[in-house]
């Protein structure tokens, strides 16, 4: 009896188990917890993703078509990528499904996959113990309501959640804003690929300052003016800021002619209007210890070589403020040409985002030689930006004294202003003028062509600091947080000569002195074992 009642008892508790692991899964499918220990979190959904993903009101699908057996780093982004769709659709509230679809041997696939706008892209595998060319797939098509939105290409993890989130949130979104950004009359200056990366979550829009700044308007981009503005533009800005537009602009004092080597002076009303919203800018062009470098030719005898120098009014930034959401996660920032970015006094609600390092100079206007047409040198006023390089005949001292310190080179205003043109009888009459702004914001960087294409806009550390200004001007934070999670820079912090002498001579003798105490101590543990046995054996 009692073994019967025993198998009675085991076959119980085997159902028992069996109903709690069945429960368990059944949980554990909804609640679930993963650990990352990377830094940013970088391999779990962020809170502003999964605040997207929770507002969707119907049903999404992904469709992903990708190729199977792909080589190495490709797989990766693979699992990568389905890691992601599942993390998505465990947050969505059942609104959020993904299906992957393998095109390689499905014609009909391909057809799908290529109406879509995924077109094959091609890739080195190995098949059959040789090297061959093969064309796979590697996109997705979000598909919500009536609308679509397509990541023609996915070969990197790197982005990819900000990418997706992004182009969730645009098919989601009821009601886009707005961005514009100011046409320029310098054919210097490209803004396309800035346009092109803003339409991922914006409607963008070119604007002229001729004309009335349309209210949909939520954020206007300006690179810096060169000249004087007519007064019909600035009451364009002016009442924009009224109404309650927030103003991204870029604006230094002087316009760099590289290839002369000096940078001449911009004198413009611009200065007085920015002043009387807040902001005053340095008029000498800041160097930086930590800076970029340029390509320059050189003649040695016969030989005429490009050599990479450090031209130190391209300063590196490093330093942020850590309690502004726009600035607090970024690693580097690249500026040209940078002035000081000053508070008015101190009543202005004026907070600095960042500043240079502390290893600070400044270039001040004065007399600089420039080459006549006929041959002879002419002093004319400017900046003397050549190159220091003490073995030619580019000798700029100034390039090289750091005696300031670290000093703000972009910051925001807020707050209520009265109007520029409260006191101008000829504008404060019209039917429309407003003469009081409560929520003014202005956001103001030190450099003359930040949105330009060929120059600040195109390095791909600013893009992160415009999209975040963009973002918080807006209103719309829920991708900043998404945008700076993965390390693009991680520059060595500057050491003295001093501290980097000391931990050259430490490389150098540490070891060697490791040896010989390792050395000592086996010899008299050696000695002491040796008198050891001759107390022993005699």
């Amino acid at each position: 009896m009692t073994i019967i009642s025993n198998k009675k008892q085991l076959t119980l508790y085997l159902i028992l188990l069996t109903v709690i692991i069945v429960i368990f899964n059944l949980v554990s499918r909804t609640l679930f917890v993963r650990f990352d220990l990377t830094e940013n979190n970088i391999y779990s959904l962020s809170n502003s993703s999964k605040k997207v993903i929770e507002k969707l009101d119907d049903r999404m699908v992904a469709k992903v078509f990708f190729s199977k057996d792909l080589p190495g780093q490709l797989a990766n982004s693979r699992r990568y990528l389905q890691d992601l769709l599942e993390e998505y659709e465990a947050y969505s509230k059942g609104r959020f499904h993904f299906e992957f679809i393998a095109p390689d041997q499905n014609e009909e696939a391909r057809t799908e996959a290529r109406n879509y706008g995924i077109p094959p892209m091609q890739a080195q595998v190995i098949e059959n113990d040789k090297l061959e060319i093969k064309n796979i797939y590697m996109g997705l098509v979000l598909l919500y309501n009536d609308k679509k939105e397509i990541l023609p290409v996915i070969q990197t993890s790197e982005g990819l959640e900000y990418n997706l989130t992004a182009a969730i949130k645009k098919l989601a979104e009821t009601d886009m804003k707005t961005v514009g950004i100011i046409s320029s009359d310098n054919k210097s200056i490209a803004t396309t690929k800035l346009q092109q990366l803003l339409r991922q979550t914006y409607n963008v829009r070119t604007v002229s300052l001729d004309d009335e700044i349309p209210l949909d308007i939520h954020t206007l981009l300006l690179n810096g003016f060169q000249d004087s503005v007519s007064i019909d533009q600035l009451y364009n800005i002016d009442q924009y800021l009224m109404r309650g537009g927030k103003l991204f602009v870029g604006q230094a004092r002087q316009v760099a002619h590289l290839q002369d080597g000096y940078a001449s002076e911009i004198k413009s009303n611009i200065f007085d209007f920015l002043e009387h919203y807040g902001f005053r800018i340095g008029k000498d062009i800041l160097v930086d210890k930590q800076c970029g470098q340029i390509s320059i030719q050189q003649r040695r005898g016969f030989f005429s070589f490009s050599n990479a120098v450090n031209y130190q009014v391209f300063p590196l930034i490093h330093k942020f403020n850590k309690d502004n959401i726009i600035v607090k996660s970024l690693e580097q920032v690249r500026l040209f040409f940078v002035n000081e970015v000053l508070p008015v006094d101190s009543t202005v609600q004026f907070t600095s985002l960042m500043s240079t390092s502390q290893n600070t100079g400044a270039l001040s206007l004065g007399m600089v030689p420039q080459m006549s047409p006929y041959g002879q040198y002419n002093m004319i006023e400017g900046y003397n930006i050549s190159p220091h390089i003490p073995s030619s005949q580019m000798n700029n001292p100034a390039m090289v004294s750091f005696p300031l310190k670290s000093k703000a080179v972009a910051a925001v205003v807020d707050g209520s202003f009265q109007s520029y043109f409260a006191e101008n009888s000829d504008f404060n009459q019209k039917g429309n003028f407003l003469g009081l702004g409560e929520d003014v914001q202005i956001l103001l960087v030190g450099d003359n062509e930040f949105f330009n294409d060929n120059r600040a806009g195109g390095i791909p550390e600013n893009k992160d600091f415009i999209l975040n200004s963009i973002d918080c001007m807006s209103g719309d934070q829920e991708l900043v947080e998404i945008r700076s999670r993965t390390v693009t820079a991680r520059p060595l912090k500057q050491l003295s000569d001093g501290s980097r002498r000391f931990w050259k001579w430490l490389n150098i003798f540490l070891p060697a002195l490791l040896v010989i105490i390792f050395g000592l101590l086996r010899w008299r543990k050696n000695v002491s074992k040796r008198k050891l046995l001759e107390s022993i054996y005699g």
